[in-house]
């Protein structure tokens, strides 16, 4: 396939493509084989029209836009293996020329922005040092131990910490709205889970008694809902007391946590944990620290493209958390009060910053030689079934279905791991 390759501004790369003639017949012939088996006409079953009365059906233009698209992939990847090239975003394409002999095709290609590193070895930045009080313990052993509270039917009123059982009936205006009814539900009071306000009223009632919750919803709301008074009828079938067990050897055994036996075992394992989790806090602050420096001292131009595919899928893992809410992406802005443009302004800023680290990083892998060998994936095989008691075969069964994946996970682990060691004190 003969090509022209012409080097752009921003680590672009234009190639025109001319697809050999005898080629670019075959790819029209896939096409028309493609459109005729698809071809519906009266008297004949789909796919079984004559070929004769399917070139009468079948203009020369739909032939051209299928064989066109049957074309470019083989083409693309022709052009990446023979020019060696490494593509970091998604191409454009056009036809530059059509005709029933000639097919070409130009190609921008964006390739991964050029890095020059300035330093990137002895930072010296210096990781905080960790300390774990003894009213951290306490607090974490309180929160572990309420967790395995258990709730008591109670004729008592209600109290904050108490549970009710309740059936409840919302109405604006005298008119019930969408997802304002509910039986059988049980709320925590205190919880702050539901509209500021609605707690409070069933404090001091009883079960079976009907309680009605007068409230105004937040102006940053969804807009149905936002800044409107409301009225709940509520009827309370239970009131549940929350019972919190002793901090003794018993409850510490129902816990289960392995090789912790006793209440002082116990203060052990959540010291040990909570070191592990400022430990991990501490690197992780100290290792962005590093990237900032690495990053501020390097010159890397990104393509506007790139930081536009980063940003879209950004707002794509945006947009399908907020569904996990239950939320419309115009419900979510109404309710925490942003703004699109704000938000969007703010990822571009992200984008920029976490591309930056990453092709920073992967440089600085290039200059190291840092790579991974099958025998290192093989000894991380190894390691992993000697830590969960496992068979090596199980552990490949298991992670081996995508070796480039776990290799290229082991390779970043081993970039952070250099950057770490040459950089934090």
């Amino acid at each position: 396939m003969k090509r022209e390759v012409k080097k752009l501004e921003n680590s672009k790369v234009e190639v025109l493509c001319d697809v050999e003639p005898a080629l670019w017949k075959e790819y029209q012939e896939k096409a028309f084989k493609k459109l005729a088996a698809n071809l519906e006409l009266k008297g004949f079953r789909k796919g079984k029209v004559p070929e004769a009365m399917a070139r009468k059906e079948i203009n020369q233009g739909q032939i051209f836009n299928e064989a066109v698209n049957l074309s470019l992939q083989p083409a693309y990847e022709e052009v990446l293996r023979e020019e060696k090239l490494q593509p970091f975003a998604r191409p454009s394409v056009d036809v530059t020329k059509l005709s029933d002999t000639d097919l070409q095709l130009k190609f921008l290609i964006t390739l991964a922005p050029e890095v020059k590193l300035g330093q990137y070895k002895g930072l010296g930045v210096k990781k905080e040092a960790v300390k774990v009080e003894e009213k951290e313990i306490d607090a974490a052993i309180d929160k572990l131990v309420a967790q395995n509270a258990s709730l008591v039917v109670s004729d008592k009123p209600a109290k904050k910490g108490d549970t009710v059982v309740m059936d409840f009936v919302g109405s604006v205006d005298g008119k019930e709205f969408e997802g304002g009814k509910a039986d059988n539900y049980s709320l925590e009071l205190g919880s702050n889970s539901f509209v500021p306000g609605f707690e409070d009223q069933l404090v001091g009632h009883k079960a079976g008694e009907d309680v009605e919750v007068k409230v105004t919803f937040p102006t940053q709301y969804v807009p149905e809902l936002a800044g409107k008074d409301a009225t709940f009828k509520c009827k309370i079938h239970e009131v549940k007391e929350k019972v919190i067990p002793a901090l003794d050897e018993e409850l510490v055994k129902d816990l289960n946590i392995p090789e912790v036996k006793d209440v002082a075992s116990l203060r052990e394992y959540e010291k040990k944990s909570l070191t592990a989790q400022k430990e991990n806090s501490a690197n992780n602050k100290a290792f962005n620290e590093v990237m900032d420096k690495i990053v501020a001292g390097a010159k890397v131009e990104i393509a506007d493209e790139i930081i536009k595919d980063e940003i879209e899928g950004m707002k794509q893992n945006m947009e399908k958390q907020i569904s996990q809410q239950g939320l419309t992406l115009e419900q979510y802005y109404s309710i925490t009060g942003q703004k699109p443009e704000d938000v969007e302004k703010q990822m571009k800023v992200d984008a920029e910053k976490n591309l930056k680290a990453i092709l920073c990083m992967e440089e600085i892998a290039k200059v190291e030689k840092i790579e991974v060998s099958d025998a290192d994936v093989e000894f991380e095989f190894s390691k992993i079934a000697d830590q969960y008691k496992m068979e090596i075969e199980k552990v490949k069964e298991i992670l081996g279905k995508d070796v480039s994946r776990f290799k290229m996970e082991i390779r970043q682990r081993r970039i952070q791991e250099f950057i770490a060691r040459e950089n934090i004190a």
